[in-house]
């Protein structure tokens, strides 16, 4: 009996791909505009400093 194993590696590779791009993007990290940073920084620096 002929076993082959290619059909194995391209469905196993495919799955793999599908996982890790769906846990892309339900992992993706929220980024941040500049704005909302230095925003964020003076929000702190009244509340800890003045």
């Amino acid at each position: 009996m002929t076993f082959n194993l290619l059909p194995i590696f391209i469905v196993s590779a495919l799955v793999l791909m599908t996982i890790l791009s769906i846990a892309k993007i339900f992992f993706k990290s929220k980024k941040r505009s500049a704005e909302s940073i230095y925003k964020l920084i003076d929000d702190l620096e009244k509340k800890y400093i003045y």
